[in-house]
């Protein structure tokens, strides 16, 4: 952490956030509430979320379970990631600095390591996903588009946490509009079939839960970086306040948009049987989804499936800068546990063009159907990583050290939180062992008792509980009392000789 003054910027400089790693002390907390939701909702209503959104059509399911069942998985999703975002005003830290306690400082590698592979891959997939359905709409190349996306994301992301809270508030506007005249305008049109909502006679369990789990999962994958988004956040911001607030984000972002993934997948047998000639546009298609809510919106007028799609990546634009501007920070963290690094302004830009650059590369190289095939495996194996990770977290955070830690001591090497920490990793392991059996990828992998119940996957529901669980255990025997007394010392007057390094 450091410990002296930056010099003075002027200029566009001055407006690039100086912070990464490093604790912001009370005098730089100046995030509003209200940015805490629509940050969550710009990075949830957007592109990959109406192909999430698609999935239980696909797999037979009817438009009405499918919301159910798709509601259900954000709802679960949702609770453990907004409880994260106390995390961000109580410690004033980036999220993944705070799995040292939990890990340890060499221990928590391997949990960095998968979430750079996280944020890497949302760039991947959102640069590419941007791509071909510009070139699918007759914009222009993918691999070009993609790269362009990929450039606009770097900058955001340079420019830091405030640009990143301001792009996504104004996003979230477009966003708010574009869904309510598309879902008020097909109801009042009376363009959705009331046969799409029979709930009697239309359940199928295998498709509803994995509809449920892709959800649920889809939505876990934000838990790795809420924290880097609220840690500007008064320390005095109430915990019940701050969740409400991002759950209201998170839900209402990723079930509206994949709402609209569903709805327009129910809606195209009927177009196409109308209209034969989409057929030929359809199968050139390779999202999946962009000609069929073209179509969908031109049954409210002509243009606003164009203007949904152009909505859509806007948002997901505004998610690739919060992945690579959160890639940026675990590469950070991750290299500072090797040898500690000073958090400069300058290790900040070349981190996040490490990201974003190779991330723009290998998104203009992507195949243009790779998304399309292979969604719902990448949403289940994020699920199986992040699932044991966030109730580790979690437990510590709320039910063994309650809040109490050091920052200090998170950041001195030799510190109270040791270079490994067998609690947090046995728990993990153990996690992933006991949802080893119920695990379903398609093509991949098949445990026991998934293919036992016929395809149907509830590992992710597994793995939070026992990781969380066995966590418990773990730590009743550790010693809170002498880590009370390191903390009132370590941190002593921490908010008086906390400032950015240049």
């Amino acid at each position: 952490m450091s410990t002296n003054n930056s010099p003075t910027q002027t200029g566009i400089l001055a407006s690039v956030e100086t912070r990464s790693i490093d604790y912001v002390p009370q005098g730089e907390r100046r995030g509003r509430l209200f940015d805490q939701s629509t940050v969550w909702f710009a990075g949830s209503a957007q592109l990959l979320t109406i192909a999430t959104g698609a999935i239980g059509i696909g797999l037979g399911l009817n438009l009405a379970w499918t919301l159910i069942g798709l509601a259900l998985g954000t709802i679960l999703g949702t609770i453990p990631v907004s409880a994260h975002a106390t995390q961000g005003p109580h410690l004033g830290l980036p999220q993944m600095v705070q799995s040292r306690p939990q890990f340890g400082r060499y221990g928590a590698l391997f949990i960095w390591a998968m979430a750079i592979v996280v944020y890497w891959g949302y760039v991947v997939l959102g640069g590419n996903l941007v791509g071909v359905t510009a070139e699918g709409l007759g914009w222009g190349s993918a691999p070009l588009w993609a790269i362009v996306v990929c450039l606009v994301a770097i900058i955001l992301a340079i420019f830091g946490y405030h640009w990143l809270h301001a792009a996504q508030r104004y996003i979230s506007y477009a966003l708010v509009a574009v869904i309510l005249i598309y879902v008020i305008g097909l109801s009042v049109l009376g363009q959705i079939p009331a046969e799409f909502f029979n709930l009697m006679g239309t359940f199928q369990v295998g498709p509803f839960l994995a509809v449920v789990t892709a959800a649920a999962a889809y939505q876990l994958t934000w838990a790795f970086f809420v924290s880097d988004y609220s840690r500007y956040m008064p320390y005095d911001t109430k915990r019940s306040t701050i969740v409400a607030t991002t759950s209201g984000g998170l839900f209402l972002g990723l079930f509206s948009f994949m709402a609209i993934g569903a709805v327009a997948a129910s809606l195209l047998p009927s177009l196409l049987e109308s209209s034969p000639e989409l057929s030929g546009r359809l199968e050139g298609d390779a999202t999946g989804f962009a000609v069929g809510l073209v179509e969908t919106g031109k049954l409210v007028f002509p243009g606003l499936g164009e203007l949904v799609l152009i909505a859509g990546g806007l948002g997901l634009i505004g998610l690739m800068a919060m992945c690579v501007y959160g890639g940026s920070l675990t590469l950070i963290t991750a290299l500072d546990s090797i040898r500690p690094v000073r958090p400069t302004r300058r290790i900040r830009v070349i981190t996040i063009l490490i990201v974003g650059l190779t991330g723009a590369v290998a998104a203009a190289l992507v195949p243009t159907d790779y998304l399309y095939n292979n969604l719902y495996t990448v949403l289940i194996v994020l699920a199986y990583l992040m699932g044991p990770w966030t109730a580790v977290n979690l437990t510590d955070f709320f039910f063994v050290r309650r809040g109490h830690y050091s920052v200090t001591e998170m950041f001195r090497r030799g510190g109270m939180y040791g270079l490994w920490s067998w609690r947090g990793i046995v728990a993990y392991v153990a996690a992933v062992i006991a949802m080893s059996p119920f695990m379903y990828i398609p093509g991949l992998y098949e445990g026991p008792i998934a293919e036992a119940l016929g395809g149907v996957d509830i590992a992710f529901f597994v793995g939070i509980p026992v990781g969380g669980v066995l966590y418990w255990l773990f730590c009743r025997n550790l010693d809170l009392a002498a880590e009370l007394d390191t903390i009132a010392e370590a941190d002593k007057g921490i908010d008086a000789i906390a400032r950015p390094v240049e």
